[in-house]
Parts: C-alpha cells; structure tokens; sequence
C-alpha cells in the first residue's frame, strides 16, 4: 500500500506554517518529501503527524 500524500499547500495549511517552513522542515528531516516528476513536491502524512506530535509535546 502507497503512503498518503499532501500537497505542500494543504501540508501548510494542516500544520499552520509558511511554505519557507515547510522547506526548512524538510531541510532538517522534519518531514518527508516526495517529489512526482520534476516540478511536483508531496509530503507523506506520516511525516506530518509526526510533525504535529511533536509540537503538542513541546506545549
């Protein structure tokens, strides 16, 4: 079974963070980034409730 997959824009908005966020997340493996071809960019969910996880933790 493939992961499920969000767009950067819904990732932006689920996680409440600017686009440069979310490419510095991705810098720092904070979230896992799926690139489809050459211009489009996904992030798995898993990433992103782990993300979400760890912000409630800090809290």
């Amino acid at each position: 079974m493939e992961p499920t997959l969000y767009k950067v824009s819904t990732a932006m908005k689920m996680l409440d963070v600017c686009r440069a966020t979310i490419y510095r997340m991705f810098a720092r493996g904070e979230l896992e980034r799926v690139n489809i071809g050459q211009r489009a960019t996904r992030v798995t969910a898993a990433s992103i409730e782990r993300a979400i996880a760890a912000g409630k933790k800090k809290d």
